[in-house]
């Protein structure tokens, strides 16, 4: 009778923090499809580019608050977002696509691969010159292919988009 009752506490504590790690997962999910719902339902390239930086901002936040599994999120989300969707999209309205977003491209897609790796390493030096990295390359691509706003893009956490 005592070893069954100690055997029934340990196979209930088990359950319970198994219970409890899975919660925050499901927190997550949660938080991903409301940037997708709650995002602007502009089509195309435009709606595209209003998410990613509402993704972008979030990333900034979690990687200023080295907060590893939000960080590892959203720079997943923007990776799927820019990295391919954008890209995408970008391909589909311009015809003449040149050498220069090939590479630019290319250079986002390492700096996002490489903060993600820094995320599951839980690396905050790199992390944060992986996102300075990042912003560098957003700018870089911002500075070639939107020529109507020649100005850097601040992903500061007032919660919008702002340029100096």
């Amino acid at each position: 009778m005592k070893y069954s009752l100690i055997i029934f506490i340990i196979i209930t504590g088990i359950s319970i923090v198994t219970a409890s790690c899975n919660k925050s997962e499901e927190v997550n999910i949660e938080s991903v499809e409301a940037v997708q719902t709650n995002a602007p339902r502009q089509g195309g390239l435009a709606g595209a580019m209003k998410k990613a930086s509402i993704m972008m901002r979030r990333l900034a936040r979690a990687v200023e608050k080295n907060d590893w599994v939000q960080m590892d999120m959203w720079a997943e989300e923007l990776k799927e977002g820019i990295g391919f969707n954008c890209v995408e999209l970008y391909m589909i309205e311009n015809n003449d696509v040149s050498y220069e977003f090939t590479v630019l491209s290319n250079k986002f897609n390492s700096a996002i691969n490489k903060l993600i790796l820094c995320s599951k390493k839980q690396d905050t030096d790199n992390s944060n010159l992986e996102f300075n990295n990042l912003v560098k390359s957003c700018d870089a691509c911002h500075e070639s292919f939107n020529k109507k706003a020649k100005a850097k893009l601040d992903f500061t956490d007032s919660g919008q988009r702002s340029i100096y």
